[in-house]
């Protein structure tokens, strides 16, 4: 209930002061935010982990490398395009909801059939519409989500709050693979768990969370072309923009290239059984989250006291340049093992601050949020399809099992993802 002084309600969560002033969202606020990003990331990052490896490998044996990246690219192309359309009509809308619930509230079907789409397919097309059904629920929910964040909190309390999301992803992939092991054999399951999970994840944020209604002379009053049009930014006008959106992109693309891939190399190039490398993974990921919490939450609330982001983002760039060079010459899963624990402390550590920063950069983030965050959404969603593009032709020289090549390409990209901070001038 609303506290008076002088008859004027105090500002809730999410709202700002009369003087224009932001004011600090509750703890209640960040703990509902944070649940609802581990739910997502749960159902974004158990398919790419593990589950569409495992069912592929059941379709198709011969094939899963390729099939593997051709199914996660066009999902990954879906989710984009259709990301995009979200931001724009998102926030755009005029529900007494909000304008971020509605979307919120209509992908949580989308998203439960298309897992159990994937999970009962029986070939790779199948298999493929699934993950693109999927997708689009996800891109629906994440991209009204991502948008709460310029939304409704302030600068002074981002660097903690994304250092909290940031951390979120680490438990969803260490929970991810736990889940699987006793999953594997049923596939339905193996894509429907994390989805149900994650709409249960979502029921505080639609029941308790805030969402302003804006009123239809708020909405930009431009067409759908115009609108569309207006996804693009120029880098020249926006450097800032620019510059955060292209280090972002090299940070995730160098990680997804351990993320879409490490099962087949444990499995293929190390000799690994699956049976076992899903147990063996669990662990990398369970004692990684000791790694990832110190550089998530230790990084976030350093980064809001010393106001600096760029510190952070050199920070992580060092630690998976690092990493993945100790994966690239690995013979044993112990250094695989001590490699992925570096590159999951730079995984909190970017987590932590990227979010912070790319909120920091925007503009207009009072009538414009969402879309940005889309566009940012692309620089994460992107590597996703190019990853598995550029992997086989990589793992291809010199007799197609070239890990060593791929991973050290994945720490040089992650070298030069932490340098485009440098040129930012609007963020110390």
């Amino acid at each position: 209930m609303s506290q008076h002084a002088a008859e004027i309600p105090a500002p809730v969560d999410g709202e700002r002061a009369l003087n224009g002033g932001p004011t600090p969202v509750s703890a209640r606020f960040i703990t509902l935010y944070v649940i609802a990003y581990l739910g997502i990331y749960l159902a974004t990052m158990t398919p790419l982990l593990v589950s569409l490896a495992i069912q592929l490998e059941r379709i198709d044996p011969a094939g899963k490398s390729t099939s593997l990246g051709l199914v996660v690219g066009i999902g990954t192309l879906a989710s984009i395009v259709s990301g995009l359309l979200f931001g724009v009509f998102s926030d755009n809308t005029t529900a007494r909801l909000g304008r971020r619930k509605p979307w919120i509230i209509g992908g949580i079907p989308v998203l439960l059939g298309g897992a159990a789409l994937t999970g009962l397919a029986t070939s790779v097309p199948g298999v493929m519409a699934g993950f693109v059904v999927s997708q689009l629920g996800l891109s629906s929910i994440t991209t009204s989500l991502q948008a709460i964040l310029p939304d409704q909190v302030p600068e002074q309390q981002r660097g903690k709050v994304s250092g909290l999301l940031g951390f979120t992803a680490q438990i969803a992939g260490v929970v991810g693979f736990q889940m699987a092991n006793p999953l594997k054999g049923t596939p339905l399951l193996l894509f429907l768990v994390p989805a149900l999970l994650a709409c249960l994840a979502l029921v505080p944020v639609v029941l308790l969370m805030p969402d302003r209604a804006i009123r239809p002379e708020e909405r930009s009053g431009e067409g759908i072309v115009a609108m569309l049009r207006g996804l693009t930014f120029n880098p020249r006008r926006h450097p800032d923009l620019g510059w955060t959106w292209a280090g972002r992109f090299l940070i995730q693309l160098s990680l997804m290239f351990l993320t879409t891939y490490q099962l087949y190399f444990l499995t293929d190039h190390l000799g690994y059984r699956l049976d076992k490398v899903t147990g063996l993974l669990a662990l990398t990921g369970g004692i990684g989250l000791v790694m990832t919490s110190l550089g998530a939450v230790v990084s976030g609330v350093q980064s809001d006291r010393l106001h600096r982001r760029k510190l952070f983002i050199y920070l992580a760039a060092g630690c998976f340049a690092v990493g993945f060079s100790v994966v690239a010459t690995a013979s044993s899963f112990l250094q695989v093992f001590v490699g992925s624990e570096i590159i999951l402390l730079g995984a909190g550590v970017f987590g932590a601050v990227d979010i912070a920063l790319v909120t920091d950069v925007i503009p207009n983030r009072e009538t414009e949020g969402a879309k940005y965050m889309s566009v940012f959404g692309i620089a994460s969603a992107l590597p996703q399809s190019v990853a598995p593009l550029v992997a086989p032709v990589l793992l291809a020289i010199g007799g197609g099992d070239n890990y060593t090549l791929l991973f050290l390409t994945a720490a040089g990209v992650a070298a030069a993802g932490g340098l485009t901070v440098r040129p930012i001038r609007g963020v110390r």
